[in-house]
């Protein structure tokens, strides 16, 4: 595989990579604009990778584009094709992932979480959990796949959580109660803090790596309480996954992710992977190019 060029446009930033082959060789990010012009994001998006290399794909074999921002998709699909000369993939239901989706509700999950799932399971391999701590912290498990089918089915998405990220759940404390400061989010010095600021801090940091880890120990021990509650919601009678989680591994990525980190203590084994929707778009591309 030769170059590629792989971009995820997330709620907050674009994040620009660089394949060589197996090699991640530059990144980048750009704030995501909704209102972007063809002109406007091929003028910074050329600025961001060096104009010198937007030859009309001579530098490229191909491109492939995740997006959780439908205005400015098709905006960003046309650039990439005269930045490379050609349509890029897109990420949809038609492409090859190697996640199975059976077991969720279908059309229901943002194309960014199967693709961090993907890449997690090239990497680590299935039972996994990964926790992409960005704009919402978004934790999606799957375990093995039954499919004999390895390039289709390589993992299965049992299901998930979506949180508010650190900085959205600080915005929201702020803005809807009139005695809490504006905060920017970063390190919890402390588990339980001394102050209005530190107890905020603390409660979105370090809540969020207690939540994961309190989760991935669940997950492991089978989760008996999985159905809590089932007597006020009669949709959920699951009981858990039949499937062993003993050997579950936990996969974080985002930009939040080195302030969780540290607070983070669990049976599973931890991974932190700051390129993982990068890796997972190349595993992707690789996946449905691979004419062998």
């Amino acid at each position: 595989m030769g170059k590629i060029i792989a971009v995820d446009i997330g709620n907050s930033n674009i994040v620009v990579g660089i394949w060589n082959g197996p090699s991640l060789e530059f990144t980048g990010r750009l704030q995501t604009r909704r209102d972007y012009t063809e002109k406007e994001l091929r003028e910074d998006l050329a600025e961001l990778i060096n104009e010198d290399v937007c030859d009309k794909g001579k530098a490229y074999e191909g491109a492939i584009l995740s997006s959780v921002v439908p205005e400015i998709t098709d905006v960003t699909m046309n650039v990439l094709e005269n930045i490379i000369g050609k349509r890029p993939l897109l990420m949809g239901p038609f492409l090859c992932t190697g996640i199975d989706l059976s077991e969720y509700a279908e059309g229901a999950i943002g194309m960014d979480r199967i693709v961090d799932v993907s890449a997690a399971v090239a990497l680590y391999g299935a039972p996994v959990m990964v926790c992409d701590l960005g704009t919402c912290t978004t934790i999606t498990v799957a375990v093995k796949s039954s499919s004999n089918d390895k390039l289709k089915e390589n993992g299965k998405i049992i299901g998930g959580m979506i949180c508010a990220g650190i900085q959205l759940s600080l915005d929201a404390q702020a803005e809807r109660a009139s005695q809490l400061p504006e905060l920017q989010a970063g390190e919890a010095i402390s588990l339980l803090g001394k102050d209005t600021a530190s107890n905020m801090m603390s409660g979105a940091v370090a809540g969020s790596g207690l939540m994961i880890s309190e989760l991935a120990d669940r997950l492991m021990d089978g989760y008996h309480d999985f159905s809590m509650g089932k007597e006020l919601c009669q949709s959920c009678q699951a009981s858990g996954p039949s499937e062993d989680m003993s050997e579950l591994k936990v996969v974080i990525t985002g930009g939040n992710a080195r302030f969780v980190i540290p607070w983070i203590k669990c049976k599973a084994n931890a991974y932190y992977e700051q390129n993982l929707l990068l890796r997972g778009l190349c595993e992707i591309y690789k996946m449905n190019t691979d004419r062998s």
